[in-house]
């Protein structure tokens, strides 16, 4: 083996792993808008709830964090009344 190849492995492998961990990086962009706005939905719902639901006051935290989860998941929706 010449003295050549080896510097060259490394540095091809270097820049194979550089670009791997940089479309890795970009991929996980779109991931991480989503994770900031949905902590930002789920702050602002449990704030609100704490702040203006006088219904749900009693409840505990964990209660309350766990309407809010359902909020910004989109679980909880506002019902629509049939007619007889």
């Amino acid at each position: 083996m010449s003295t050549n190849k080896s510097p060259n492995i490394i540095k091809y492998s270097l820049i194979t792993s550089t670009t791997a961990i940089v479309l890795i990086f970009i991929a996980l962009i779109p991931i991480s808008k989503k994770a900031f706005y949905w902590n930002q939905c789920f702050k602002k719902s449990f704030q609100w709830i704490d702040k203006n639901e006088m219904e749900l006051k009693k409840l505990d935290k964990a209660s309350k964090e766990s309407i809010a989860v359902a909020v910004c998941n989109g679980a909880v929706y506002e019902p629509k009344f049939k007619r007889k």
